[in-house]
């Protein structure tokens, strides 16, 4: 190892002083957490804080300023972050795995990302309303309108995926190239500013474009080039764990939320303390250990994924089948966790100086995202089962 490289490895923080730093922000994320949902997107503080924190390269590559960490740790700094404030936590989470994904694009592109900084962040919007595209020489045109750039206000470039039966490939273009058009008026996750996109006869060269089929096999080019464990991977096994992350953080905070508040409260006719009212006591009990055993599916998932990258062998389909549906089941529990940690917290909670209203209305937004569909996955996983041979 030379002199260069074991100063950049010393630089790299360990996966406990990662968690570390975002636990030192959970006072602020709090007292923020009204502000951002008021403004519709993060503090510039907030953004300056994940910055300052390094938590945009947490699967970033070395090449590039990155840590090149695992998706363990990602997952473990969101769900800190999102239990102060739902949204921070949401926005975090694209942060880190967009600049994993960049990484995966033609190196070509990536030395146009980080050129001028190793401190990018960038925004994807995947479902488009509208649009259209044209195959010319040296790459595409593009026009349209693309929805929900969460983090859009931060980003200096765009990721876009064009929706069609003949291209669902990702495409980066430059900040300059988009127009950002503030549709975000919504219930919940109000925060993330996940704002609309508009392209207007916009050319991306070729080299800006990585393959669907490149990704879905784990083949990518800058998967290649970097080498990293991750990369080796289909790229929906560790993209789709970041949101039920942040969710199990929601999870968390709204069920301490509901704790605080029900301290020193009493029944309305009889009079009892609300802590020692024994149905409390089972409700409290039950959502904890739902959300423990939310943590636990996530992190055995993580595990698993962390040893298949290793290997640098894709896991089988029923195994893929399994990790998505667990996923989705983790999204699942924390949405059943939010009702009954709502249901317990009576009316008081519906306050809006009461974060246990915010954490409610950020799960129920946050589980109904496209990549969390259970019923799909779990469809797909029981036809697999049946097709698969007894062992």
């Amino acid at each position: 190892m030379s002199a260069k490289q074991a100063a950049l490895r010393a630089d790299i923080p360990s996966h406990e002083e990662l968690i570390q730093r975002a636990q030192a922000l959970l006072p602020s994320l709090r007292e923020r957490s009204a502000e951002a949902e008021e403004n519709r997107r993060l503090s510039d503080e907030t953004v300056a804080e994940f910055r300052a924190a390094g938590f945009h390269k947490i699967l970033q590559p070395r090449r590039f300023g990155g840590y090149e960490l695992g998706i363990d740790t990602a997952a473990e700094v969101i769900r800190t972050l999102a239990t102060a404030c739902g949204s921070s936590g949401w926005v975090a989470n694209l942060f880190i795995l967009h600049n994993w994904q960049v990484s995966l694009f033609p190196m070509q592109v990536q030395e146009e990302y980080w050129v001028n900084s190793e401190d990018e962040v960038c925004s994807t919007a995947s479902f488009a309303i509208r649009s259209e595209m044209q195959v010319v020489e040296g790459g595409y045109r593009l026009s349209g309108r693309w929805k929900f750039s969460s983090g859009c206000d931060f980003a200096s470039w765009f990721m876009i995926m064009k929706p069609s039966p003949t291209c669902l490939d990702w495409l980066m273009l430059p900040r300059s190239e988009v127009t950002i058009e503030d549709d975000w008026f919504v219930s919940g996750l109000c925060g993330t500013g996940s704002k609309d996109l508009i392209l207007n006869d916009v050319f991306v060269p070729e080299h800006r474009r990585v393959s669907i089929k490149d990704l879905a096999a784990g083949t990518t080019p800058g998967g290649k080039a970097h080498g990293t464990p991750i990369s080796r991977l289909p790229f929906g096994l560790p993209a789709v764990w970041g949101i039920p992350a942040a969710l199990v953080g929601m999870a968390s905070g709204m069920a301490d939320a509901v704790r605080q508040t029900l301290i020193g409260k009493k029944a309305l006719f009889s009079g009892e303390l609300q802590v020692e009212r024994v149905a409390n006591q089972i409700k409290l009990t039950e959502v904890l250990a739902d959300i423990h055993a939310a943590e636990l599916v996530m992190r055995h998932r993580l595990s698993e994924l962390m040893k298949w990258g290793e290997a640098g062998a894709a896991p089988s389909k029923l195994e893929a089948l399994a990790s998505k549906r667990d996923a989705t089941y983790v999204a699942r529990l924390v949405g059943k966790v939010a009702n009954n940690l709502t249901l317990m917290a009576g009316a008081t909670s519906t306050y809006l100086a009461n974060p246990i209203q915010r954490f409610q209305r950020d799960i129920n937004s946050g589980v109904t995202h496209v990549s969390l569909v259970w019923e799909e996955a779990a469809e797909a996983y029981g036809k697999a089962v049946w097709e698969t041979p007894a062992s």
